[in-house]
């Protein structure tokens, strides 16, 4: 077969493992949830209406239920987000909002029950109870009123900005507000998905516009790149996020600019195969580029050839541990196996932090060191890429990583009641 025929093979190959492994974990998702939809528990329903002594169908297609006492007197009304705001995304994902009301249809407070968003981001939400407690005393027709949120006082939680007004979103969604009108208020392109369109165009620019005179400013475009993205957005590429968005939906209406970005992401290396991402714009590798000049060579410490070889292994059993946690649904939060979410400092949680540091004290002593031998989102865009000779080895781990989404996807009759019982 000659080259001319070998390199679109190649590059098919790529495409359709990527969008079926994605099909799987999107699929599996919807599978999971179809088959424990989390009905809405009167125990729950009782931290607001300690009477309440059972739950019946109110008959409106929204499926709430009303709330009756032990003399089934109707005491109030009670509903949740899902599965009708599963569309209104935070950061990487929905939330699952319980509504109770009172018998004069007055909110009396609001819930997260459960939550595919960033859980550090959650956790803020929660605690914020000026923002939780918005709503109270208000009618389901006052809250469905509130068209934009801004406008009706309604503001985000500070370092979970996304995340929070997704949940306003959700409340006034299934308050009463028409999905079209809903998805109106969320289909926007504000200045900070502007923003990270610049930055995909600045890893663009620099990845394939060679005049001197852009590339002698290569060094303050990088470093612009680095505090927006790094510090003042927190932006970046990482498996929590991407898995959140392949098992919900990519939120093209919410956060157009990042969409942009992961697009260029993935896009350009498999075109081209020009790592613009992860050369030119992720801050973490960056980072680790500015390490390699600043750290004398002294300092550096060379690996052993048997350590090397092992470490090279760590991303691709990194991704596979990703797989068994999305489709196993274990309770291991994504977030923490990689350094990218240290970026954002107030949300960031301990883990995260801890591989964060790791990482760059390794790539001070070892050039790129995490890049070369830890990072599974750098291996997820490595393994799409384009060589330009027809397969090779990277083409084998993606082989084996489809191999194994299939297993756990098609085998998931054999393995559940076996795994989780």
């Amino acid at each position: 077969m000659s080259p001319r025929i070998q390199v679109p093979l190649a590059m098919l190959f790529r495409l359709v493992a990527v969008l079926s492994i994605g099909w799987m974990i999107h699929h599996h998702h919807l599978r999971v949830i179809e088959e424990g939809q989390h009905p809405i528990r009167l125990s729950e329903v009782k931290v607001f209406l300690p009477q309440a002594h059972d739950l019946a169908l109110a008959g409106d297609p929204g499926g709430g239920l009303q709330v009756v006492d032990a003399t089934r007197t109707r005491i109030g009304y009670v509903a949740r987000s899902m599965p009708h705001g599963r569309s209104i995304k935070g950061y990487s994902g929905p939330s699952d909002v319980l509504m109770v009301y009172d018998a004069d249809d007055k909110l009396l407070g609001i819930t997260i029950r459960h939550s595919y968003d960033t859980p550090s981001h959650v956790e803020d939400v929660v605690a914020d109870y000026l923002f939780m407690e918005r709503w109270n005393g208000l009618t389901r027709r006052e809250i469905a009123r509130m068209g934009d949120l801004k406008r009706s006082k309604v503001y985000g939680v500070s370092g979970a900005t996304r995340t929070s007004e997704a949940v306003a979103q959700s409340v006034a969604l299934r308050a009463g507000i028409g999905r079209e009108q809903a998805m109106a208020q969320v289909h926007q392109f504000r200045w900070q998905d502007g923003a990270l369109v610049l930055v995909a165009l600045a890893g663009l620019a620099l990845t394939f516009i060679k005049h001197p005179l852009l590339q002698r400013r290569r060094f303050w475009i990088h470093l612009v790149i680095v505090l927006y993205l790094g510090l003042i957005s927190g932006d970046l590429l990482a498996q929590s996020l991407l898995i959140s968005w392949v098992e919900h939906g990519i939120p093209w209406r919410t956060l157009p600019g990042l969409v942009i970005l992961v697009a260029v992401a993935f896009i350009i290396p498999w075109s081209t195969g020009k790592p613009t991402y992860c050369t030119h714009i992720c801050p973490h590798g960056q980072v680790q580029r500015w390490l390699t000049r600043w750290v004398p060579p002294q300092a550096r410490f060379p690996l052993p050839r048997d350590i090397r070889w092992g470490l090279l292994a760590l991303p691709g059993g990194l991704l596979m541990l990703t797989l068994l946690v999305t489709f196993l649904k274990l309770p291991l939060d994504l977030a923490g196996i990689e350094p990218f979410d240290a970026w954002s400092i107030r949300n960031a949680g301990l883990a995260t932090l801890v591989v964060a540091g790791i990482s760059l004290v390794f790539s001070a002593l070892v050039p790129m060191g995490y890049c070369r031998y830890a990072c599974p989102t750098g291996l997820a865009l490595n393994l799409v890429r384009r060589h330009g000779k027809g397969f090779g080895p990277r083409d084998a781990w993606l082989f084996g990583i489809l191999l194994l989404s299939a297993l756990l996807y098609f085998g998931y009759a054999t393995w559940k009641p076996w795994i989780i019982g």
